[in-house]
């Protein structure tokens, strides 16, 4: 597996029912019946054509359905969420038939919505982690739906809940956020300030 699949794999956790939202060609319910975290693996995508990549793939496994669907309109325990950008997640999320007990998802970007989604409705988020591939950055992040309302700073929400834990694939992050607003820093100064904070709590050398 690729450093952004390794990461997603690694938070997932054993459940009865695992949903692979958005399965394109299937890996990580390959991933789930290979390793046996389940019972039964549901592969949903809203492409009928890309479903059948993930067909073909799991063809000789027994417990996996396919489902073309718009999001989750289905019931499971756990479900990934990868491949899409943070606004598509979240309003997946915001319309599922039924929200799964936890969440692992992996957004190409805003991830800072996605987190900001899961606390609205009531998750907890106990891992966020980042991984890159091919030059670039993502975060990973699971939750779990206990009910319970989660605090977190600005910082948080932007940048990961263990943003303040020294990283380097973090402080890479954040170089290149920094190099981004300064090139229109007036335009930017919101931004630049909370990157310069969150350099600040990695313990990197501000610029003069």
């Amino acid at each position: 597996m690729t450093g952004r699949l390794a990461a997603i794999s690694s938070l997932i956790e054993p459940a009865r029912v695992i949903a692979d939202v958005g399965c394109d060609h299937g890996l990580i319910a390959e991933y789930c019946v290979k390793n046996g975290v389940c019972e039964h693996v549901i592969a949903s995508d809203i492409s009928a054509t890309c479903l059948n990549k993930a067909k073909s793939k799991l063809a000789a496994y027994k417990n996996v359905t396919f489902t073309v669907c718009d999001g989750i309109e289905y019931e499971c325990d756990e479900a990934i969420i990868a491949g899409m950008g943070g606004l598509l997640i979240s309003a997946i999320l915001e319309k599922a038939a039924v929200l799964p007990q936890t969440l692992v998802l992996c957004p190409h970007r805003d991830a800072d919505i996605v987190r900001r989604t899961l606390i609205r409705l009531r998750y907890s988020i106990d891992g966020d982690i980042i991984a890159e591939e091919r030059g670039k950055i993502y975060f990973i992040i699971r939750a779990r739906r206990d009910g319970g309302a989660q605090a977190l700073d600005e910082l948080q929400y932007l940048f990961g809940v263990n943003y303040r834990c020294e990283n380097d694939l973090l402080k890479a992050y954040l170089q290149k956020l920094y190099d981004i607003c300064m090139l229109a820093p007036d335009k930017n100064a919101d931004r630049l300030a909370s990157v310069l904070a969150a350099m600040t709590a990695q313990g990197m050398r501000l610029p003069d």
